[in-house]
């Protein structure tokens, strides 16, 4: 009895295993705190696959509406039409259809359809009439070099018609609900190269117009929310609709139109996001998913933030919830997810689990105002995953909201969300400086009066002289504390102190060697240590001999680059010239600087410019001081300087690039010999 109990409980147990592991096909993944990766509890779980043996063939989009679900079975030209519950299936535009590769149904069921193959869109019935064609526009809108073969299209509220179409880069096609063309819609940006700016200046306009490559990338595909705000994808380098290599981006793939055109979905910074996007839904949430080619499918809240990345490609045989060549996305209203499979023909469904939709919850309420259930959901979720970035930003957004600053800024600083960190850290200080101002105000009063009574003590009874005959006696030797000193003069005596300094009467080797030092330091600081609202590089994932050779190797090519071109020029500084005053042209940067990177742990984004401002006039203050002293160290007209600084600069390029491609070549040489030791060892040995 005991051993039939025993195997009983080992079959059952298998069982059990078999069971989760085919309903785990596929993990979840979410961003962490350290800006990394992490797997989390699952979000979503595949579900019914639909369509499979139905006979379509090639179907690149499909569209939920009313329970139904709408493919475009662009090999069968036609729209089918498939009842989930029922398991049945009717087909339209038999006959009237060439090629359709996208899809967009109203609620009473009308049709809009992207006809690739017959370069029109054209509207049916619900029973598969046709209604309306929208061929190439006749518009002086319209260019006759642009290209009209529509890829989808979406409708909005007030009948307005948006058609994205292959290499129409721009921009969407905008139309109104009689078919007439009203001009383009939400161009992508493309950044000019320096190169491109170069030719600019050189180039005729005859030259530039016979530039081809100057484009934006194309939209890749579209879809619309409730509030008629447009999703839109787009490719990078890579794969395009007709597989050619399209420009690398500087911008997001993933991007919320408004009715301007405007991306409101991230004002700033770049969002986690993929080069191969292939279709985007929106969700009911206020949410988005984008889809790619390889069936990764990534979730988005309302503001850019990823929630969730799941799904993938099925690379050696076909798995539940994994794809071959994943091609569109849908939403129903529970929340299910629908990925459409060309080459399996066939659509796969993923429903949420209980952690997607505490998620989707807590985002809602925050949304709504109720602050405190979301507040609760998220402490719950993050007892789950405390690592998860998305679950400490939606926290401290609850905690703000509450009028918790202390706690926001702490969620904040960890989900590195620094515009929200800036307001709570600006509550706190507002807060700080109402609950003291009358003693900031006592002690203001106070140090006046104390200021003013000790420079009346000085003048009547020389308090400071002492003082003062030591700062002259140190001033006037020669010792390196005094040439590290006479940097203050050269903020406001440049012209002169360069003079004494070339004479060699003034700075040292040694006192220039402390001068690098201390600009070194107050560089480290400047990119490792500012205030968290203005820091932009964490230091503990940033490595101090990386900073130093950012600092260091500019120096020494500058160094060296001046004085080889200063002599092949008939510069008449020295090579300890140059090295001597280069350091005191940094006095401004080690001098001033400090002051602003201190003031970026009290200010906020607010006061931003105050501290952009400052940073680059005081660097610029250095570049003016440099040039100051290159005409003086090399007795230079302005003309000679200029030409003198532009000479060194193309000499730092040309020792980069030569330093690059020499670390290139001996990397191939080492593998060569490398490869050659290991064939005379293997001949020896075997």
């Amino acid at each position: 009895m005991v051993k039939k109990i025993v195997l009983f409980l080992f079959a059952f147990s298998i069982l059990c295993s078999n069971v989760y592991a085919s309903e785990n096909t596929t993990y979840t993944y979410t961003i962490s705190v350290d800006g990394e990766w992490i797997r989390t509890q699952d979000a979503y779980m595949p579900g019914s696959i639909y369509l499979k043996g139905k006979g379509l063939k090639n179907p690149e989009d499909l569209f939920i509406r009313n329970g139904l679900i709408y493919v475009a079975d662009t090999g069968g030209g036609r729209i089918a039409i498939y009842n989930p519950e029922d398991d049945s299936i009717r087909f339209v535009g038999e006959g009237e259809l060439n090629s359709p590769t996208g899809i967009f149904v109203t609620d009473d069921g009308t049709m809009y359809i992207a006809d690739y193959g017959a370069e029109c869109v054209t509207v049916l019935s619900p029973e598969g009439n046709v209604l309306m064609r929208i061929g190439r526009p006749d518009s002086h809108l319209f260019s006759q070099r642009s290209r009209y073969k529509p890829r989808n299209v979406v409708l909005t509220s007030g009948g307005n018609i948006f058609v994205v179409g292959e290499g129409a880069y721009e921009g969407l096609m905008q139309f109104n609900s009689k078919g007439e063309f009203l001009g383009y819609f939400a161009a992508n940006k493309r950044e000019k190269t320096l190169l491109e700016i170069v030719q600019d200046i050189i180039f005729t306009e005859e030259q530039k117009e016979r530039i081809f490559t100057r484009i934006p990338r194309a939209i890749q595909n579209i879809d619309i929310s409730d509030r008629d705000l447009i999703y839109s994808v787009t490719q990078d380098a890579g794969i395009s609709f007709a597989w050619r290599a399209a420009e690398e981006s500087t911008d997001n793939n993933v991007k919320m139109h408004n009715m301007a055109g405007i991306d409101i979905l991230r004002k700033e910074g770049t969002m986690v996001d993929e080069w191969n996007f292939v279709d985007i839904a929106a969700g009911p949430y206020g949410n988005c998913y984008a889809l790619t080619f390889t069936g990764l499918i990534y979730e988005y809240d309302r503001s850019g933030n990823l929630i969730f990345s799941f799904g993938g490609r099925a690379v050696s045989s076909e798995r539940t919830g994994l794809f071959t060549a994943a091609s569109a996305i849908d939403i129903d209203d529970n929340g299910f997810i629908y990925v459409l499979d060309k080459e399996r023909a066939l659509i796969q469904m993923f429903y949420p689990t209980e952690f997607s939709m505490r998620t989707h919850k807590a985002i809602h309420y925050l949304e709504k105002g109720n602050y405190k259930e979301s507040g609760e959901i998220w402490n719950e979720l993050l007892r789950l995953n405390g690592m998860s970035r998305i679950a400490h930003l939606g926290y401290g957004k609850t905690l703000f909201h509450q009028q918790k600053y202390d706690e926001a800024c702490k969620h904040f600083k960890l989900a590195n969300e620094k515009t929200g960190y800036s307001e709570a850290f600006w509550e706190i200080r507002n807060d700080w400086i109402n609950r003291n101002i009358g003693i900031i105000l006592m002690l203001t009063i106070v140090m006046y009066v104390l200021w003013k009574a000790l420079k009346y003590m000085d003048r009547e009874y020389g308090f400071f002289e002492g003082i003062r005959s030591f700062c002259r006696n140190i001033r006037a030797s020669k010792s390196i504390v005094s040439d590290v000193l006479y940097l203050k003069n050269l903020i406001r005596h440049p012209i002169d102190s360069y003079y004494y300094l070339r004479r060699g009467e003034r700075g040292s080797l040694a006192s220039a060697t402390i001068i690098y030092i201390m600009a070194f330091l107050v560089f480290v600081w400047d990119m490792l240590f500012r205030g968290f609202t203005f820091n932009h590089a964490r230091a503990e994932d940033t490595p101090i001999l990386l900073v130093a050779a950012l600092f260091f190797v500019p120096c020494a090519l500058w160094v060296t680059g001046n004085y080889m071109v200063s002599s092949i020029n008939e510069g008449e500084g020295s090579l300890r010239n140059v090295y001597i005053g280069t350091a005191y042209a940094l006095a401004p940067y080690i001098i001033f600087v400090p002051f602003i990177l201190a003031a970026t742990h009290v200010l906020t984004l607010n006061e931003a410019f105050i501290i952009n401002f400052s940073w680059l006039f005081f660097v610029c203050w250095s570049g003016v001081i440099l040039f100051i002293g290159i005409m003086e160290i090399h007795n230079l007209i302005i003309r000679e300087a200029v030409k003198n600084i532009l000479l060194t600069l193309f000499f730092m390029i040309i020792a980069v690039v030569a330093f690059a491609m020499l670390y290139l070549i001996w990397g191939q040489v080492a593998n060569f010999v490398n490869t050659v030791l290991g064939e005379v060892k293997y001949r020896v040995l075997y």
